[in-house]
């Protein structure tokens, strides 16, 4: 076995065919079509209407955690996205662990992701690649995605914005990466997982963009419970956000 790995350190190009091919196949694993399968024993993985905070309807294709939980309740979505991290997470930790000459782990972990998103085995339909990219980042740097939950927290209090505190962390990761780091490829990588991420959300980006033309307006409260992190995270938004604070201080 060491000969053979050694045998493969010496040939950069089957490794990045490897990780490509292994994280990309293990990725392309429907784990919700999976958990849906096995508690339902229905092959029905029907599209689900999702309703705006503006009270507009509008069609989800996406088969991913969420998916589960709007089907089947919280508890399926939660063991869908640790089992969406865990097939991401395991070929990244392979070759970080086994073929430590140059960091081949990263495109096995973007391959992952890309596959969690565009699935081989099911007509390249699939998630939004959140879980399956937290999963990788708990593998390329544990304490550096906590570090930039952290700070996304703050900012998200500052701001009052519910959307801030879930996603900015993605997109301030890839400044970490590059003064931790201080290598390209980490970035590159950070980049690309950004990408493959926001590009699957484009379409709810786009309905909130259509809502907010029409003037509506949401409150965090509502946002909160839309995306899935209950009303209470975001009722405290909207009454103890910095920016809200001072904005009802400056009118009284």
């Amino acid at each position: 076995m060491h000969e053979l790995i050694t045998n493969l350190q010496n040939h950069p190009w089957i490794l990045l065919a490897l990780a490509a091919v292994i994280g990309y196949l293990m990725g392309s694993i429907s784990t919700a079509r999976l958990v849906y399968f096995l508690s339902t024993g229905s092959r029905d993985y029907a599209p689900f209407s999702e309703i705006n905070p503006d009270g507009e309807e509008y069609v989800v294709d996406l088969v991913s955690a969420t998916w589960v939980s709007k089907k089947l309740g919280k508890n399926y979505g939660c063991i869908t996205a640790i089992l969406d991290m865990v097939k991401v997470a395991l070929p990244t930790l392979l070759f970080k662990l086994v073929f430590t000459g140059h960091p081949y782990f990263l495109l096995a972990a973007l391959a992952g992701i890309a596959g969690h998103n565009y699935p081989l085995y099911h007509g390249f339909k699939g998630g939004r690649g959140e879980s399956p990219m937290i999963g990788a980042l708990l593998v390329v740097n544990w304490f550096g995605l906590f570090i930039a939950n952290g700070v996304a927290s703050i900012l998200g209090y500052i701001l009052g914005s519910i959307m801030v505190l879930r996603w900015s962390s993605y997109f301030l990761l890839i400044f970490w990466f590059w003064f931790y780091f201080q290598d390209v490829y980490y970035v590159i990588f950070m980049v690309l997982a950004n990408f493959l991420f926001w590009f699957s959300m484009r379409k709810d980006m786009i309905s909130f963009q259509e809502a907010k033309k029409k003037g509506v307006k949401f409150t965090e409260e509502q946002l909160s419970e839309y995306m899935l992190m209950g009303k209470s995270m975001g009722r405290f938004m909207d009454k103890y956000g910095l920016i809200n604070i001072l904005k009802r201080l400056s009118k009284s």
